[in-house]
């Protein structure tokens, strides 16, 4: 955690580490990720420099990364976020604009959806009815994509705590 860090960290390094209000940047296992996050670190870095210093963000490219490339899929999608799943509606809804040929459902039932979308926050299973549908659509061979979200202030948790809540 955070506060574990902090009390590694010498206590006269502390202000200049833990309260100068840098960004936070996720370090992912997943090489193309990683590129996206030593970008920001490298931004954060030079924001300080006095070539900089007055910009508030610089627009780094590394050359070949996920975030330059129009990401499509070969045949159309149609992915289902269930009413009854909260979060997942505005989810698909970042990930249609960001994807050429997925398009989004949110009625009670998937009827034409080519996947299911579960989104995994502290309140996924806040509704009895999702339980559910995911037995529904696992029973019917129907792709379940599953997203985890991490950001706390969005209900995001540790994943371990999935397999507590999960019904």
């Amino acid at each position: 955690s955070l506060e574990a860090l902090r009390s590694e960290c010498p206590e006269e390094l502390q202000p200049a580490v833990f309260d100068a209000d840098w960004p936070l940047v996720v370090w992912m296992r997943i090489e193309d990720f990683q590129r996206v996050s030593l970008k920001r670190i490298a931004e954060a870095l030079l924001l300080q420099t006095p070539l900089y210093a007055k910009e508030k963000a610089l627009p780094l490219v590394v050359p070949g990364e996920v975030q330059g490339q129009n990401l499509a899929f070969a045949k159309p999608i149609l992915l289902w976020a269930s009413p009854a799943n909260p979060g997942a509606k505005e989810l698909a809804g970042e990930l249609a604009a960001a994807f050429i040929g997925l398009t989004v459902s949110t009625t009670d039932t998937p009827e034409r959806a080519t996947h299911m979308l579960l989104y995994l926050t502290q309140n996924t299973w806040s509704d009895e009815r999702l339980a559910e549908q995911v037995k529904a659509a696992r029973a019917a061979s129907l792709p379940i994509v599953m997203a985890h979200e991490n950001d706390p202030s969005l209900g995001g948790s540790p994943f371990a705590r999935q397999f507590e809540i999960t019904p």
